[in-house]
């Protein structure tokens, strides 16, 4: 009795997949008809679809391929497939897409006067439908005051299209349109800016209407692609500093930052006061104190930036130099005592390693009085005198720092 009631149940369950199946193949099959035969008609009308979307069995939208109209067909029957009713009309004239929690208004002007189509349903098919349709509303209108560049890549910052994004990937142009409240479209060459993109946490900072700020990313795969373009935009056009990590463009003055093969920031110097080295992160004070951009990296990646600031100072002082008659010398940690024979002076340099403290103290060979090598309080320096009548002192880590220094320095004045 009991293996009886197991096969009548495994029967019924059977019979029950089995229908399941059947309805949605059939479902499936139907849904494929009516929108080969909704394509069709779009063609003989000739509608060139570029989405479409089967709102219901009855009634069918579909953007076309320059997104510039879209057509409606409604009360269609696959069984009549003639009888029907179609409207089409610019999506210029969209005025609002309105999202309910149960239904969507496409608010619209035509012949002149405000028409409104609804849908009493909401699904994922639909909302995206119309995201699209909002979206490329946008970018046509983004196209059409830049012609001259090609945004191959976009996204918005919410549903409603608040605000579209477009990216143009060969040029590094950032277009963005806002289109709420007395609608404006500007752009920005992208790497001439302050950016940033980290993707393991979605955020992505740029300068919009004059103020670096978080942007909203709706579709989840732009900053991603946004990133990847970006970077390979940089390697293309600047010098590698230090190997996948740090770039820089002299043109521009401007140091590109890349790490874990998920952050990536832009900083130009010129708008920097300060650099600050931390245990994990380097931190960047802006001139007039705005908020502080900050970014994190290992110690090694923190070395080999404080290394190119040097080097990036080094280069106020001279362009080049010749390693093999000049010397660069160590005398601190963030001091060097230079002897540039090919300009015929000294130079003492401190703070190397900062942005706003560094500086440095020319003295010409033939200013050269005398130099001494001096201890006091356990700290070695030299000390030089000129013929005008001022006094520096070099203090150096180790006596025999100072030696050299003051061998070098007579050397010099034998011959002046």
């Amino acid at each position: 009795m009991i293996l009886l009631i197991i096969l009548l149940i495994l029967v019924l369950l059977c019979l029950i997949v089995g229908s399941t199946i059947f309805i949605l193949k059939y479902s499936k099959d139907i849904k494929t008809r009516t929108i080969e035969q909704a394509n069709f008609i779009l063609k003989s009308k000739g509608f060139n679809a570029k989405e479409i979307l089967l709102v219901n069995l009855k009634t069918i939208i579909a953007l076309n391929d320059n997104s510039s109209m879209l057509a409606i067909i409604k009360n269609f029957n696959l069984n009549m497939p003639t009888l029907y009713e179609f409207e089409i009309f610019a999506t210029a004239f969209i005025t609002s897409i309105e999202q309910k929690s149960c239904f969507f208004n496409i608010h619209y002007i035509k012949n002149g006067l405000q028409k409104t189509f609804h849908i009493n349903t909401i699904n994922k098919e639909i909302k995206n439908f119309f995201y699209l349709v909002l979206k490329e509303m946008c970018l046509k209108k983004i196209r059409q005051k830049f012609p001259q560049y090609n945004f191959t890549l976009s996204s918005s910052s919410d549903w409603s299209c608040s605000y579209v994004w477009a990216y143009d990937c060969k040029k590094s142009i950032f277009a963005y349109f806002k289109s709420m409240d007395n609608p404006r479209i500007f752009k920005i060459n992208l790497l001439k800016e302050h950016f940033t993109i980290d993707l393991k946490y979605n955020y992505f900072e740029a300068p919009i209407l004059g103020e670096f700020q978080q942007l909203l990313i709706f579709e989840k795969d732009f900053l991603y692609k946004l990133f990847n373009a970006v970077l390979d935009s940089i390697k293309e056009k600047t010098s590698i500093i230090y190997e996948n990590n740090i770039y820089y463009d002299n043109y521009k003055d401007i140091v590109y930052l890349t790490y874990s093969n998920n952050s990536l920031q832009s900083i130009r110097l010129d708008k920097i006061e300060e650099v600050l080295y931390q245990e994990n992160k380097l931190a960047f004070v802006p001139f007039g104190r705005e908020k502080t951009i900050n970014f994190f990296a290992n110690r090694e990646f923190i070395h080999e930036f404080e290394e190119f600031i040097i080097s990036y100072n080094l280069r106020k002082i001279a362009v080049d130099f010749d390693y093999k008659t000049d010397k660069l010398i160590n005398t601190t940690q963030n001091t060097k005592f230079i002897i540039d024979k090919t300009r015929s002076r000294l130079v003492y340099c401190a703070n190397l390693n900062s942005l706003s403290k560094f500086n440095y103290i020319n003295i010409a060979f033939e200013n050269i009085l005398d130099a001494k090598a001096k201890i006091n309080n356990f700290s070695n320096f030299v000390r030089i005198y000129t013929k005008n009548n001022e006094i520096i002192d070099v203090s150096c880590n180790k006596h025999e720092v100072a030696q050299y220094i003051l061998a070098q320095i007579d050397n010099i004045t034998n011959k002046y």
